[in-house]
């Protein structure tokens, strides 16, 4: 039977049932940050959600996932970085993270090695154009035909650089956000890639500190990003960048550190890709680049990561574990 028919009888399908379940989930990888090991996984034909205030890391964060699968497993990227300012100062940017120091501090060697990396990694979109969600994706499909490639992933930052097509939904942000999220979702699967959309966070009221007295944001909820619940309903894996005020302390009492980031894994599907948590991950301007604590040890950019398939064990959906409209501040 076609791809393109309607419905599915258990024996339409039966041999690729059995590819399924003899490889299981062996095909889901790490993003190459050792402390994300335990929550975060990444299978293609799955799209991936980040969100995060302004300055929280987003973008960074999701750029080094992109070099650590381009180093580990030679994906290539096709990316729209509409936040950069320049194509070069892009590209400057992804080879200081890639070689650890800046471009023009390198030695010619490292610079020549980081040009080629790059270079077969990585393409960067005009943002100088505009873009509707299905116009991005015929422009990734018309770069792979001229250049040959076929894209693992794309990255798209951020979101609300897309072109909403409000006629077409009778002026409905939210109708035309369900529309748009589906095509991310439709193209992974159809092109068996991952694509990443980055989303900033609905305005959230601040908060106080009881012991410092301070003002502060805390970690926006899952419902919370901007455009509302849609983002939450039409997730895969939903991660959420935060970076906590140091006047604040985790559950242990310890205070968080001036370059901590929190990741939260706030949606985890498919199931067994990922699990519901939050993990600590820390931030080196000199490099560029995060780095991790595991067992005592600091590991960096995709050091002492072990790729073996999928350990991660399910949690409760979300969903199932905050039944009550009035969720509990994720601290």
């Amino acid at each position: 039977m076609s791809e393109g028919h309607k419905y599915y009888k258990l024996e339409h399908r039966i041999n690729t049932i059995k590819q399924v379940a003899e490889i299981g989930d062996s095909d889901v990888i790490r993003c190459g940050i050792v402390s994300l090991n335990e929550i975060v996984g990444i299978k293609k034909g799955y799209p991936i959600f980040l969100g995060g205030a302004p300055h929280a890391g987003k973008t960074e964060f999701g750029k080094q996932m992109m070099i650590n699968l381009a180093q580990k497993f030679n994906w290539k990227w096709f990316c729209y970085l509409g936040e950069e300012g320049t194509i070069e100062a892009a590209y400057l940017d992804l080879m200081h993270k890639y070689l650890g120091k800046p471009y023009q501090w390198a030695t010619e060697a490292e610079k020549i090695r980081a040009e080629y990396f790059i270079n077969e990694h990585f393409i960067i979109a005009n943002d100088d154009l505009d873009y509707m969600v299905t116009g991005f994706y015929d422009a990734v499909a018309e770069c792979e035909r001229e250049f040959g490639i076929t894209f693992d992933g794309t990255f798209f930052d951020p979101f609300n650089d897309l072109e909403e097509e409000l006629v077409r939904f009778n002026g409905r942000e939210d109708k035309f956000l369900a529309y748009a999220l589906k095509q991310v979702r439709v193209s992974s699967k159809k092109n068996k890639r991952v694509d990443m959309v980055v989303n900033h966070i609905a305005d959230i009221k601040a908060i106080q500190d009881k012991d410092s007295g301070q003002f502060y944001m805390r970690a926006a909820l899952p419902n919370e990003w901007s455009g509302g619940r849609t983002w939450w309903r039409r997730a895969f894996l939903m991660l959420l960048v935060y970076r906590p005020p140091t006047f604040l302390k985790d559950e242990n009492g310890r205070p968080y550190e001036e370059n901590e980031t929190l990741i939260y894994c706030q949606k985890a599907k498919p199931k067994g890709i990922a699990k519901l948590g939050r993990r600590s991950i820390f931030w080196d301007w000199k490099k560029n680049q995060f780095y991790s604590y595991d067992g005592g040890q600091v590991y960096g950019m995709n050091e002492g990561i072990e790729y073996k398939p999928n350990t991660i064990q399910p949690t409760k959906d979300w969903t199932e574990s905050n039944k009550n409209e009035d969720i509990d501040v994720p601290f």
